[in-house]
C-alpha cells in the first residue's frame, strides 16, 4: 500500500485489490477525517460509503492492478472521495437505475443505496472494459452550525 499526503487536506492510498486492504483502507480514512476533526457522525456515515465504494472495487473490478482511494476535505466543509479501478467497468447507467436497496433477506446489493444514503453527492463513471471512478461527496455538518439552524427553526 503506498500513502501519499498531497496537501494539508488529502490524502492518497494505492492499495491492492485485496479483501485484507479494507481495514487498512478503513483505518487511514479514519484517522484522516479525525485529524481535521470531521463530527462523529458524519465521519461514520462518510467511512461507511467509502467503505462500501473500496469493497466493490474489489468484488467486481476483477483486477490485479491497484485501487486508487483519494480523500480531501474542500474549504473545511465538503468531504470528497473518489475510489478508481482500472478494472472491467459496467453499464454504469443502468446499474444506478437498479440502485435501491434488495429484500430485508437478500444477501447482497446493499452497496449503491448506502453510498448514495450516506452523501449527499453519489456519482459513478464506468465503461465496459475501461474501469469505474466512484465519486462521493458529503458536507461535514459542525456542531455550532447545527444550533444556528436549530434556534432559525424555531
Amino acid at each position: 500500500m503506498r500513502i501519499t499526503g498531497g496537501g494539508a487536506a488529502s490524502i492518497r492510498l494505492s492499495v491492492p485489490p485485496e479483501a485484507r486492504s479494507a481495514c487498512r483502507v478503513r483505518e487511514c480514512v479514519a484517522e484522516f477525517l479525525a485529524t481535521h476533526c470531521v463530527p462523529d457522525a458524519d465521519a461514520q456515515e462518510f467511512l461507511s460509503a467509502v467503505s462500501e465504494a473500496f469493497a466493490n472495487a474489489i468484488e467486481h473490478a476483477r483486477t490485479a492492478r491497484s485501487i486508487e482511494v483519494a480523500c480531501r476535505l474542500a474549504g473545511g466543509e465538503r468531504l470528497v472521495a473518489t475510489i478508481v479501478d482500472d478494472g472491467v467497468g459496467f453499464d454504469a447507467a443502468a446499474r444506478m437505475r437498479e440502485a435501491m436497496l434488495p429484500h430485508a433477506l437478500a444477501e447482497r446489493g446493499r452497496g449503491l443505496p448506502i453510498m448514495q444514503r450516506y452523501t449527499d453527492h453519489f456519482e459513478v463513471r464506468s465503461t465496459p472494459g475501461a474501469g469505474t471512478s466512484v465519486i462521493l461527496e458529503r458536507l461535514v455538518r459542525r456542531a455550532g452550525e447545527r444550533e444556528d439552524e436549530d434556534d432559525v427553526a424555531s
